[in-house]
């Protein structure tokens, strides 16, 4: 069974635990179904944790409607099918629903690569979206989440930019790499040839080949030399680190995978990693940096996993 299905079934089991008309034997069979699987029990528990979050915003409108669905007018089946759809879509991100509309996306753990209409080539790294609007006067790349790599075609009549809600990176003639950081940043790191970097409330800045900038707050940060890194390695299936914290070297990974991966970056904050690890195999690769590191890497089946010192 996949992750996905497990998380369907978690949400027609919460739907139907908080029903007025729930019975002691829907509540036995809720309990057998946990112990069936123990990625039930991590799935239910996630479920329930995002329940109760639905209290803060964006997702208050979504708890009104939970409210509203409960009410004893409405007949069981369509409470449940009703809140079975709220539930899913919170736990998707109800903040993301452009995501799902997106011209172009990936999953976890999925790479893509696109060939545009003007020859630009595109590709996105895992679990990243994008919508892709050209016209007769520039070529706009919209990068919803995620991360994306880009081949810009000549087309000396419009320009390439790709736009976060941080800012815009404008190629001249370039191969370039723009990420949205989980921290809310974007980064911008060129390949090849130049970049105009602009910040929705600052002057630009120009990074060059071998270079990268932050764009923080709407703010563009200067160029930053990025060494011997290999920012583009994710796009032959390779994460490539250099005297990297472990810390970010697990979130690397974590995002090739679906569940989660638990650590407590203090406890690991001494511990520096180089190395090349395949992204297709992060089992693998957990397992490479436990035999070379004083950590231990424990399963609680496929969807947690923690990593702590030995």
């Amino acid at each position: 069974m996949t992750s996905e299905q497990i998380i369907q079934q978690a949400a027609n089991w919460l739907t139907r635990l908080h029903d007025e008309d729930v019975t002691e034997a829907d509540r036995h069979a809720f309990d057998a179904w946990c112990q069936a699987d123990p990625r039930h029990a991590v799935a239910i528990e996630r479920m329930r944790g995002l329940w109760g979050s639905l209290d803060t915003l964006p997702a208050k409108p979504a708890r009104m409607a939970l409210n509203r669905a409960f009410t004893p007018q409405r007949s069981r089946g369509v409470q449940v099918t009703g809140v079975l759809g709220v539930v899913l879509c919170a736990w998707l991100g109800l903040q993301h629903l452009p995501v799902w509309m997106a011209d172009q996306r990936t999953g976890v753990g999925e790479r893509r690569q696109v060939v545009l209409e003007d020859g630009s080539r595109l590709q996105l790294n895992s679990n990243s979206a994008v919508d892709v609007k050209f016209d007769g006067h520039q070529r706009v790349i919209e990068l919803l989440q995620g991360e994306l790599w880009v081949d810009v075609a000549k087309d000396a009549q419009r320009p390439f930019v790709v736009r976060t809600d941080q800012g815009t990176a404008t190629a001249l003639g370039t191969r370039y790499l723009v990420k949205r950081a989980e921290n809310g940043t974007t980064l911008v790191t060129v390949i090849e040839s130049t970049v105009a970097v602009k910040g929705d409330t600052s002057e630009g800045v120009k990074v060059a080949a071998g270079q990268r900038s932050i764009l923080d707050h709407g703010q563009a940060q200067a160029p930053q030399a990025i060494g011997n890194s290999d920012p583009d390695a994710w796009t032959r299936g390779l994460l490539k680190v250099n005297d990297q914290p472990l810390d970010e070297v697990l979130q690397s990974l974590a995002s090739y995978r679906h569940g989660l991966v638990r650590f407590d970056p203090q406890a690991l904050k001494n511990l520096r990693v180089s190395g090349v690890f395949k992204l297709d195999d992060t089992t693998a690769a957990l397992a490479t940096l436990a035999d070379n590191l004083p950590i231990q890497v424990e399963y609680f089946t496929d969807l947690l996993v923690v990593v702590k010192p030995r």
